[in-house]
């Protein structure tokens, strides 16, 4: 599978990133100038500048390295940028294969700075000149995990589910184009693992200890979480045992846990009543949703299951007890959105 070019995908980012070129006051030089520094390919093409930047133009000439500077936030902010293609020949008429590195390390600088936004558009920008670039991948990968990690506690849900996703696509890619690149498999480990997807956390995490140093401290940290996730990688087994079908294998292999330490786990309980449920196990499958409910109160699944066995078992008072109870939790759900 090829990577896919960053200005094909769908870019749910954008918005959130052109705050960063609204200062900018794009201009044309002048035939006259772009032809006497051999750039005739920039004529029509309104570039970007700061105020700063038009005053230093008429003092003493264009600054390359500042309007390169400048080029990169605007394309990176916009990676469909009408004149990405004239920009992109700037940069190879005045900078060599090392660019990408720069841009990279810009990127880098901002993280650190918690310039968050600048990050990103470093980092775009170095992928449109190279979207296989290992460096490139991995720090975009990288500025979108620490930008949504910075806003866990925050109300951006939106932004956050953007980034989520902008960092495990551009791990996965990063992995795909340059499956020896250790650093990748850690972090990639850690967003399947926060997804709940437990054999991929540990497919992965066996990659990059096959791949790191051992005498590294991160190859310490993945051991250990390795071996937290045995037990995870043995239940996500059951579950897809259930959803494929294999109702009494799955059972079988996850009704051992429903009294372990992952016993305060709600989705184990969820596959375990839907499964009873499935099999025609009332009191089975209304014990386990009820301890759904007791683990997530708002659990609407949980809650129409309920409604749904008693009224299978001509059971009227509680079916309408868990109707009410669905129509108020669904309410209140929509009221937080």
């Amino acid at each position: 599978m090829k990577v896919p070019d960053l200005s094909q995908r769908t870019d749910s980012l954008r918005s959130y990133l052109e705050s960063l070129v609204k200062d900018f006051l794009f201009d044309e030089l002048s035939p006259q100038y772009l032809k006497s520094r051999g750039m005739e390919f920039l004529e029509g093409v309104p570039l970007p500048f700061e105020a700063r930047d038009m005053v230093a133009f008429r003092e003493g000439g264009l600054d390359v390295s500042k309007l390169a500077d400048n080029m990169a936030v605007t394309i990176g902010a916009n990676v469909r940028f009408p004149h990405v293609r004239a920009y992109v020949r700037f940069f190879a008429k005045y900078f060599d294969e090392k660019l990408i590195g720069v841009l990279c390390a810009k990127a880098s600088e901002n993280l650190a700075k918690r310039e968050f936004r600048r990050s990103c558009a470093y980092s775009r920008a170095a992928l449109l000149l190279d979207g296989e670039s290992e460096q490139a991948m991995f720090s975009y990968a990288c500025c979108c995990r620490e930008w949504y990690l910075s806003m866990e506690d925050e109300d951006f849900e939106e932004l956050i589910a953007i980034l989520k996703k902008e960092a495990s696509d551009y791990f996965e890619y990063t992995v795909m184009a340059h499956p020896d690149f250790a650093p990748a498999y850690y972090y990639l480990g850690f967003v399947y693992l926060n997804a709940g997807q437990y054999a991929k956390a540990d497919i992965v995490w066996k990659r990059f200890l096959a791949l790191c140093d051992p005498s590294k401290d991160e190859a310490a940290e993945i051991k250990e979480q390795l071996e937290k996730l045995a037990e995870p990688v043995k239940i996500e087994a059951g579950i897809n045992k259930l959803l494929s079908g294999q109702i009494r294998e799955g059972l079988e292999a996850l009704e051992p846990y429903a009294d372990s330490p992952y016993s305060n786990w709600w989705p184990l309980h969820y596959y375990l009543a839907s499964a009873y449920m499935e099999l025609g196990h009332a009191p089975e499958a209304i014990e386990g949703f009820r301890r759904v409910l007791q683990l997530e109160p708002s659990n609407l699944d949980s809650i129409k299951a309920l409604a749904d066995i008693y009224a299978s078992l001509g059971d009227p008072v509680n079916e309408e007890k868990y109707r009410k109870k669905y129509a108020i939790v669904e309410e209140n759900l929509k009221g937080q959105k």
